[in-house]
């Protein structure tokens, strides 16, 4: 049997820890940001609450949700000690 090339594609991959399916973000919420096209965590860091606040699904609840959701997971996943980013021991 003969082997597969690979496969050479333009798009580089996100990580997957910036996938927003695998955050810690409620299923309604990221259901809610999917069908609206917010795909990654990153992108979702960038928009402000007025801009969350036109997606419908979202209110003020799901934006207090979000914030929440990404300022644990910012100080969960790295902490800056004399500007270099490093892991956090628990």
């Amino acid at each position: 049997m003969a082997s597969r090339p690979a496969r050479m594609t333009s798009k580089r991959r996100a990580a997957s820890s910036d996938m927003l399916a695998r955050s810690k973000i409620p299923v309604w919420i990221v259901k809610a940001l999917l069908s609206n096209g917010v795909k990654r965590v990153s992108k979702l860091a960038a928009m402000t609450d007025d801009e969350l606040l036109a997606i419908p699904g979202i209110g003020k609840r799901a934006v207090e949700l979000i914030r929440s959701a990404l300022s644990s997971r910012d100080s969960g996943e790295k902490k800056r000690v004399g500007g270099q980013k490093l892991p956090v021991r628990q």
